[in-house]
């Protein structure tokens, strides 16, 4: 009897050391986590993830339900207070350094704990380029905060680097008789693609600036010498 009491003692402290061990453990909501399932993210810390496991969200089920395929940044819109004729001016950041949420509503970018700007995933580059160039969309079009709009121009840049994003580059004769001494060839003619001249569709330069008159030997700073005339009409 007394063994079998003992063994119902240790069982009964183990099963309630085990419950407060389980109370003292926070949720993740409690701990601070901005999940995409919490709406008001302020105060919270965003998940970090890998790049695998931003690339695999962005095959599931769930990232073609939220999105239906269309760019991140399509549906989103800056919550205003009050009426605002004109959009308003990007954030600066949506992130502060210590990782938390300064705002609850972030841009399309920061406010998914899966998503940020990374070279080894051009797909979501690729998602704010205008379309058929190289070139980043508008940052008021986009929706971004400056940090990420930022973080996206390097990791573009850097993605053109590595190779992981195609894109064309124009095609140029150099004159190598400038460099070096002992050539004798004359540059190339300029390349034509389907019959149609680069040069032609974009001419160089674009926009023809009249020369710039610079007034010299007058007095049209002389401001004293008009004052007396000017002065005497007033009155």
């Amino acid at each position: 009897m007394l063994g079998a009491s003992r063994r119902f003692i240790s069982t009964t402290c183990r099963l309630a050391c085990e419950g407060t061990k389980s109370k003292e453990v926070p949720t993740p909501e409690e701990a601070g986590w901005a999940y995409n399932h919490i709406e008001r993210k302020k105060g919270m810390y965003k998940p970090q993830h890998s790049i695998t496991e931003q690339i695999n969200y962005m095959k599931s089920k769930s990232y073609v339900d939220a999105y239906k395929g269309l760019p991140i940044y399509r549906w989103y819109k800056r919550n205003i207070k009050g009426q605002s004729k004109l959009q308003p001016p990007p954030r600066l950041f949506c992130i502060d350094k210590h990782g938390r949420f300064n705002k609850n509503h972030a841009c399309p970018v920061c406010r998914d704990e899966y998503l940020y700007f990374d070279y080894r995933n051009p797909g979501l580059i690729e998602q704010f380029l205008a379309d058929g160039t190289d070139q980043p969309i508008d940052i008021l079009k986009s929706g971004l905060c400056k940090e990420q709009y930022n973080q996206l121009k390097a990791q573009l840049l850097k993605a053109k680097e590595h190779g992981t994003i195609t894109f064309g580059i124009e095609f140029r004769n150099f004159d190598y008789r400038q460099w070096y001494k002992t050539w004798t060839s004359e540059p190339g003619q300029p390349v034509e693609r389907a019959g149609v001249r680069l040069q032609d569709i974009h001419p160089d330069p674009l926009v023809q600036f009249p020369t710039f008159k610079n007034d010299k030997n007058n007095d049209w700073d002389e401001w004293w010498i008009r004052h007396d005339k000017f002065a005497r009409k007033a009155k």
